[in-house]
């Protein structure tokens, strides 16, 4: 009998699919992960985009967490994985997505927060077929059954349930799941992500008409929040863990990620994706051969072709909770965003939650200068061209910084009180 070989993305997702047979066909749960779900007066189910525990922490796991510690049992749902991940397999957070959806749900904060990363056959994407209006609206009937099952179970488990939605991919939930009381989170005008051109803003309008209240985390978000003709809309910006950041839980030992590297650094922290001005960066390293650039975090773009100098260090993903150590070894802080000058709108609604955290921390903010930024009294030092941003790197190596400006400013976004403003707007505080 001759063995048959199979390609490794398929040989992976075999190795994979027995953990399915944890799940129970009749009730939906699952004999997996320590500790028992924790039930309470109230609950909130999160459908968002990234998975929880993902590298590229946004606004949505922030709240989650505020949520807990709230007392609220917290169901977060992120985006569905699907047969077409295969493809990119061996990308350690695609892998591990993979993993998870087999295994969901994985427990968080001692039980209060529950996350799932779903399994289904499609789910919308970009791509001609996928963001389809047949795919956007119908592709959650492609889900594990067993996950609808077990969400729509302990939601019922429930005296009150809020359904909060970052996600346009699960506007579905809005007809399918019992809730008391609903919130749509927009963090960007839609219209921009890729294929999606024409197709986001009705799948937005959708979702903004049917909840109580659609937040929004810039004010340069306020017209396109208002074409979706909201019945309810509020501002509420993006936050900040103050505690986490401000230095006092943080031991003076120098973290892995940046141990090897070359004193002094500047540091920039998230996702390197094509907002993020390599070109810039290079051209102000050379220029300043003492000083190490590090870039932390997952990389969405290749740096092929580019001549980097040697002081453009990249480290990849860093855990979350080892930033705030990570920013008290850095002399400043950068947001070293593109399109600032030449395409605006690749920036419109962009509020960075780095930029609260380095002022948390104490550090010198050196960004990017674009309407956010401009819109209010930020206490960051901006600049527009290589000139500004090596001067102003020179500024942080040779001045003193008194960090109180910065700090006063980010303690007005702290996450906790941000939650609270959201719930004010749904009488619920």
């Amino acid at each position: 009998m001759c063995d048959v070989v199979l390609p490794a993305a398929v040989r992976h997702l075999v190795a994979l699919l027995p953990t399915w047979a944890t799940y129970s066909e009749v009730t939906g749960t699952m004999e997996t992960n320590n500790g028992e779900p924790a039930s309470g007066d109230n609950a909130v189910v999160m459908a968002c985009t990234h998975p929880y525990w993902s590298a590229r922490q946004v606004g949505s796991q922030h709240l989650a967490r505020q949520f807990a510690r709230r007392g609220w049992k917290v169901y977060y749902l992120s985006a569905a994985v699907t047969p077409f991940h295969m493809a990119r397999i061996a990308a350690p957070e695609v892998s591990q997505r993979v993993r998870t959806a087999c295994s969901s749900p994985t427990r968080h904060e001692g039980g209060a927060i529950e996350s799932y990363v779903p399994f289904a056959v499609v789910a919308p994407d970009g791509r001609p077929f996928l963001r389809a209006p047949i795919t956007s609206r119908h592709w959650w009937r492609t889900l594990l059954p067993q996950v609808r099952r077990r969400l729509r179970g302990n939601v019922l488990r429930h005296e009150s349930t809020l359904l909060y939605i970052d996600n346009l991919s699960y506007g579905w939930l809005l007809d399918w799941l019992p809730y008391d009381y609903s919130v749509f989170r927009v963090m960007d005008d839609h219209e921009r992500f890729p294929g999606w051109q024409g197709r986001a803003h009705g799948l937005a309008r959708d979702i903004a008409q049917k909840v109580d209240l659609t937040v929004y985390s810039a004010a340069t978000l306020a017209d396109y929040v208002d074409s979706l003709n909201p019945c309810k809309a509020a501002l509420v910006p993006n936050g900040v863990d103050v505690d986490a950041f401000s230095g006092r839980q943080c031991t003076r030992t120098i973290p892995d990620a940046i141990r090897r590297v070359k004193r002094p650094l500047v540091l920039y922290t998230g996702a390197i994706d094509d907002r993020v001005d390599l070109d810039t960066i290079a051209r102000a390293a050379r220029r300043l051969p003492h000083v190490s650039f590090v870039m932390m975090g997952p990389r969405d773009v290749s740096s092929r072709g580019m001549s980097l100098p040697e002081n453009v260090v990249f480290t990849g993903h860093v855990a979350h909770e080892q930033l705030p150590a990570c920013m008290q070894h850095a002399v400043a802080g950068i947001v070293p965003f593109r399109g600032a000058a030449d395409e605006p709108h690749a920036l419109r609604g962009v509020r960075p939650l780095k930029m609260l955290e380095y002022l948390a921390a104490g550090l010198p903010v050196i960004s990017a200068s674009w309407a956010e930024t401009e819109a209010e009294d930020i206490p960051v030092w901006r600049y527009r061209n290589v000139d500004d941003l090596v001067a102003l790197v020179e500024r942080a190596l040779t001045h003193s910084h008194d960090p109180s400006a910065g700090r006063r400013y980010a303690e007005r976004y702290d996450w906790n009180g941000q939650l609270g403003r959201i719930l004010a707007a749904l009488n619920l505080a």
